[in-house]
């Protein structure tokens, strides 16, 4: 409902509680850069910041639903306000000179896009979670930090590759591999709610001829300290012509190499969404979300990975190793279970356009006490949002 410039909204959970769920609206009016929400609880109101950005219908509304009883609904009232002086939750500084962008959640650092020409391919680093502490890897990044390992040079933090794109090795960085190429970035956004980064990247053989297009999308949300919140989206364009993506374990659209002290050989933990604990029942499986946790500078934390019921293949199998890999991984059939002979390879002709989406998770303790179960059907199952 519109009563001059005011939009009438409700917010409506299902059969969960919601907590942190980022949601959205479309609305039809002009875009601005930025709005509010006043929101009644119990007949009191505040402002909740919300962040506009330009739609098919007009405005899309994003915001953060902070807490949410299941079968239980808000009452909002969106205003357009084009002079609100809204703080920028999160901020996103491009240093050029030095092919990385600074992605900051209020005053803290929360991580850092490397995509200058020196590295292989693109990637972020450092993941930094609850209390400040480190969640994945230093090396080969940052070098001499004591007790980590010093394997798999090309496990560099949180990153996306793949190892056989037709002959092309884009996954590993042994002789002969395949490069990322930073094109250019289509969106670099601060803002209220979110911080968005749109980076185009040229998937390239060994010799640097260019095989297909990538479109990475990442989005950064300005959740509270205890938690943090990150959507990617990768996007393929076969520019070049035909490519298959052949059945290899090597290689994971979604990847992360968490800090030594949090792999399960030294007290960490793997869960999956079905229940499975550690490498031996969950590398391989299919499930919906996996989640690796541990200790990080003396703290117990964990870093869950969202795979959307849209993606192909969905739900994943998991290349995800005690110590310390997890990789959403959808091709390696002969891998995962040589037994059915069959192969996983994906074909993409001429002019294909393919879309995988996630979600990273970010929490105290481990799967359970993190409430990972809860925030994976924020992800596939968020509140319904209703223009009264």
């Amino acid at each position: 409902m519109v009563v001059g410039d005011v939009y009438k909204i409700r917010v409506i959970a299902g059969a969960h509680d919601t907590v942190n769920c980022p949601v959205s609206v479309e609305l039809p009016l002009c875009y601005e850069k930025n709005a509010f929400f006043t929101l009644a609880i119990n007949g009191k109101r505040k402002f909740m910041p919300c962040q506009a950005s330009k739609s098919e219908k007009g405005v899309r509304l994003t915001w953060i639903v902070p807490r949410l009883k299941a079968g239980s609904s808000l009452a909002l009232v969106a205003k357009p306000d084009p002079e609100a002086k809204t703080a920028e939750a999160v901020t996103l500084r491009d240093w050029i000179g030095q092919g990385r962008v600074d992605i900051w959640v209020g005053k803290t650092l929360f991580s850092r896009y490397h995509y200058a020409r020196k590295w292989v391919r693109p990637f972020l680093h450092p993941v930094i979670g609850p209390s400040g502490v480190r969640m994945t890897r230093n090396w080969p990044i940052v070098k001499g930090v004591k007790g980590e390992h010093r394997d798999h040079i090309h496990h560099k933090s949180l990153w996306v590759a793949y190892g056989e794109c037709d002959d092309t090795d884009n996954w590993s960085e042994e002789p002969g591999h395949g490069f990322q190429r930073h094109q250019a970035f289509d969106r670099l956004v601060s803002g209220p709610v979110y911080g968005e980064i749109v980076a185009r990247n040229h998937w390239c053989t060994g010799r640097e001829t260019k095989q297909f297009e990538e479109t990475r999308a990442m989005r950064f949300y300005a959740t509270p300290e205890g938690e943090r919140l990150m959507d990617l989206d990768v996007t393929f364009r076969m520019t070049e012509g035909k490519v298959v993506f052949r059945d290899t374990k090597e290689g994971g659209l979604v990847s992360v190499r968490v800090a030594s002290s949090m792999d399960v050989r030294n007290g960490g933990r793997i869960e999956n969404g079905y229940g499975g604990v550690n490498e031996g029942e969950t590398w391989g499986r299919k499930a919906p979300w996996c989640d690796y946790s541990g200790l990080a500078d003396g703290r117990h934390v964990g870093l869950a990975i969202f795979d959307h019921e849209k993606n192909p293949r969905y739900p994943t199998e998991w290349h995800v190793r005690d110590y310390g890999l997890m990789t959403a991984n959808c091709f390696a059939w002969k891998h995962y279970r040589p037994e059915d002979g069959q192969s996983g390879d994906m074909i993409f002709p001429k002019g294909a356009v393919r879309q995988w989406r996630y979600r990273l998770f970010i929490h105290n303790g481990d799967a359970r006490t993190g409430k990972v179960r809860e925030h994976f059907l924020d992800y596939i199952a968020p509140p319904s949002v209703l223009l009264e």
